[in-house]
């Protein structure tokens, strides 16, 4: 069967010359967001999610870091005035913040949190920005302290630390208080699997790249794979140690729909995974079904 391109009717959008540049390295998830964004303009991750059936949050914003970086989309900050639009609001003096706090008691409580968390007297200036995080930008106190008790467990103490971690969390998904406690409970587990990998690497958990780390909560949070099948990618590259190439083994495995050392290992792919897979028996059957053919009595169809 042979295939041509059919004439096109002015249903046709550009597509930059960067996409195909990066169809080779791309995963297929951040090809298929790049043509939607190019058709859409969308790129609110949750829309992306629901309409081209992602499998995670988490793909939507990888694709679209990807292209980011790849130049095909840019980063803008997000309290930022649009051209021509209302200006961003205006930071709280102390007073506004003096009259607040007679009325919300969260606002007291949110700096006592702060000045615990970076062990020292905030100044003015701290506490203003503090608060603007929440009455102006948002944020639930409950998520700010949490956010306040993680930085301070990694020895990041500053209101520009803070509102990074509070971008990062908002990105993903999380709003609640309840939300940022289970996310915190996420990145210790994240934490955990990345130290779990460098230990297989040979290296500190440091060492990883931001992109490795993303690799990694892949592995475990989209493909649903645990520590083995990666100690099993990890045996079959052999003496390769790279996050790399390893990424290439386990992304094939997914592909292939194999979900467990027993399929990777086993000739037939259990839960219906890689049908194509060839199964070679490791000693011969010992049945010659062409022995005694010459011998064979005929069958021939009955004539109905």
């Amino acid at each position: 069967m042979i295939y041509r391109l059919k004439p096109q009717k002015g249903d046709s959008i550009a597509v930059p010359q960067l996409v195909f540049a990066r169809l080779g390295a791309a995963e297929e998830a951040s090809v298929r967001v790049a043509l939607y964004v190019l058709a859409t303009g969308v790129t609110d991750p949750d829309k992306l999610c629901t309409d081209l059936r992602l499998r995670s949050r988490m793909t939507a914003e990888s694709a679209l870091a990807y292209w980011a970086g790849a130049g095909l989309l840019e980063r803008y900050d997000e309290n930022a005035a649009p051209a021509g639009g209302e200006p961003a609001p205006t930071p709280m003096t102390w007073a506004e913040i003096t009259a607040a706090s007679r009325t919300d008691p969260m606002i007291a409580s949110l700096i006592e949190c702060g000045q615990s968390a970076f062990a020292h007297a905030l100044s003015r200036s701290e506490m203003e920005k503090l608060v603007a995080l929440y009455l102006q930008e948002g944020y639930q106190p409950e998520v700010v302290m949490l956010c306040l008790a993680y930085l301070a467990g990694r020895d990041k103490r500053t209101i520009g630390a803070l509102r990074h971690e509070l971008k990062v969390w908002r990105a993903e998904g999380v709003v609640t208080g309840e939300e940022a406690d289970a996310h915190l409970r996420l990145l210790d587990l994240r934490a955990k699997r990345e130290a779990y990998v460098a230990s297989l690497l040979q290296i500190q958990p440091d060492q990883l790249t931001l992109g490795g780390k993303k690799a990694i909560a892949r592995w475990y949070e989209v493909y649903g794979y645990d520590d083995s099948m990666i100690q099993e990618a990890a045996v079959q590259a052999g003496p390769k140690r790279d996050l790399w190439y390893w990424n290439g083994i386990l992304k094939t495995w997914n592909a292939k729909g194999l979900r467990t050392v027993q399929d990777v290992r086993g000739p037939v792919a259990l839960s219906g995974a890689s049908r194509s897979l060839r199964v070679d028996r490791p000693e011969p059957s010992g049945s010659d079904f062409l022995k005694d053919a010459v011998n064979r009595p005929r069958r021939h169809k009955r004539k109905e």
